[in-house]
């Protein structure tokens, strides 16, 4: 039998159920609590469901309302057109990710300096405090670090950014779980986003921009070099 996360799980569930006529189509879902006490998985785990459902177009995720089922229920060929495009599965594909989330955080980053308040620049502020007792592996050390991102692009207010982030879910959260198993030192991967903090805080939008610019790069070059050294010693 294949195993299957429990996001995977979640959002299958759900899709079933939508799909089923369980919810209409424009109905809103249960809350948020509700699920969680129906599937009995962390926070994080159903959000990343719900996103997984919002980018096959199934639900419309509403900020401070809650989600909605689509309209018109479908499940779009991009959920499945991407699966090849993981960085673990394809390589290759490595470089292009690099640069779409260059492209796509680099103006997030921009537009959160703009607009940042103080109780922006403290959640943001916790979500970088290194914590070895939460962080206890390379997919913990994973859903921190896209905790943080994921942070940005709602903070920016702009529902596509937040639509197109939420289509490259899982090709981003790839990426970094081989990120964190490049790295030596967790605390001091966290802390490379400290720059794009300090900018946004300053509210210097082409700092910002330029850093958040570099940043998945200098990820990619881990892993690089993490994987050229595997090739050696094999």
């Amino acid at each position: 039998m294949t195993k299957i996360s429990a996001t995977e799980a979640v959002a299958e569930s759900l899709k079933t159920r939508i799909l089923d006529g369980e919810f209409s189509p424009g109905e809103k879902l249960p809350s948020e609590q509700a699920l969680l006490n129906v599937y009995e998985v962390s926070r994080l785990t159903l959000r990343e469901a719900l996103a997984r459902l919002a980018a096959w177009g199934i639900i419309q995720v509403h900020h401070g309302k809650g989600a909605f089922v689509s309209d018109s229920v479908s499940v779009p060929a991009l959920g499945n057109v991407l699966i090849p495009l993981f960085p673990r599965i394809n390589a290759d594909r490595m470089n292009d990710l690099v640069e779409a989330r260059n492209t796509i955080e680099s103006e997030i980053a921009a537009k959160v300096a703009e607009t940042r308040t103080d109780d922006q620049i403290q959640t943001l502020d916790r979500l970088l405090a290194y914590d070895p007792r939460a962080i206890t592996s390379a997919k913990a050390f994973a859903d921190r670090d896209h905790q943080f991102h994921l942070t940005l692009v709602e903070m920016a207010g702009n529902v596509f950014f937040l639509s197109i982030y939420q289509a490259l879910h899982h090709q981003i959260r790839s990426f970094l779980v081989q990120y964190a198993e490049s790295v030596p030192d967790w605390k001091q991967a966290l802390e490379r986003h400290t720059p794009i903090l300090d900018a946004i805080i300053a509210g210097d939008r082409e700092r910002a921009r330029s850093l958040a610019r570099e940043h998945a790069g200098i990820c990619a070059s881990f892993i690089h070099q993490y994987k050229d050294a595997s090739k050696e010693t094999g």
